[in-house]
């Protein structure tokens, strides 16, 4: 049990290592004031029939993943997990923990007083977190709002490197391969981390949908172990 333990808390750690890892520092011209109207020597004119900028679709808004007790399912992904008898499934609470929501992140559902979290203010969301309580196996699946649209999967992952890097761990993330998980697509990173006295495998699928990275991490010790975890995954239906 004590090695499960020291798995799960090796997992939640590189996730929160790994969790805006995309985002970029502040640069000095951030730091730099503007200059104030006052010191403008001459204004600039605007043009007489100024051009409109063309529009982009904007993404829609995002919708994480609906989590029981039993089950997760991504409408988004594309994907339905059972939770088998030996996991146990992160509540609201300590998930709400994991991302140190505040109160000022709450806001009160008019119609039937339920305290809801507003996502607008959270740049990475932990949808669903599952442990194995006999081997410290364990399933995340978090979302990152990326800050820049157009930022791909390979350039997400060499962010995720350079954070490593100015960590203690050290990851060999391999080469990035596709890898389909019930009827979707992802890139697919297979590592393994020695963390906590403890060393597990890592299987971390990618998917970038609209301004958002998700990442569906599944942490096991023992190779044999993987098979039955995918298994839990299978396809809603939907396309993605």
């Amino acid at each position: 049990m004590r090695k499960g333990i020291a798995l799960y808390l090796s997992a939640l750690l590189l996730a929160a290592l790994l969790s805006g890892c995309s985002q970029p520092a502040a640069s000095e011209a951030a730091a730099t004031p503007a200059p104030s109207p006052a010191s403008t020597a001459t204004p600039t004119p605007e043009p007489a029939t100024p051009t409109p900028a063309p529009t982009e679709e904007p993404p829609e808004e995002y919708q994480p993943g609906e989590r029981t007790d039993t089950d997760y399912t991504s409408t988004t992904l594309g994907l339905h997990f059972a939770l088998p008898e030996t996991m146990v499934m992160a509540s609201d609470d300590e998930i709400n923990q994991m991302m140190q929501v505040t109160t000022d992140m709450l806001y009160e559902d008019p119609d039937t007083g339920e305290m809801i979290l507003d996502y607008s203010q959270l740049n990475t969301v932990y949808e669903m977190m599952a442990i194995d309580v006999t081997n410290g196996s364990n399933v995340i699946v978090m979302s990152e709002k990326l800050p820049l649209a157009a930022m791909t999967v390979d350039q997400y992952i060499a962010a995720m490197e350079q954070q490593l890097s100015r960590t203690t761990m050290s990851i060999d993330f391999g080469d990035p391969e596709p890898y389909t998980l019930g009827s979707t697509e992802f890139t697919c990173l297979s590592y393994s981390v020695e963390a906590n006295g403890a060393r597990m495998n890592q299987l971390m699928l990618l998917k970038k949908v609209d301004d958002r990275m998700y990442a569906i991490t599944i942490s096991y010790p023992d190779t044999v172990e993987l098979a039955p975890l995918l298994a839990c995954f299978s396809p809603t239906g939907n396309s993605v």
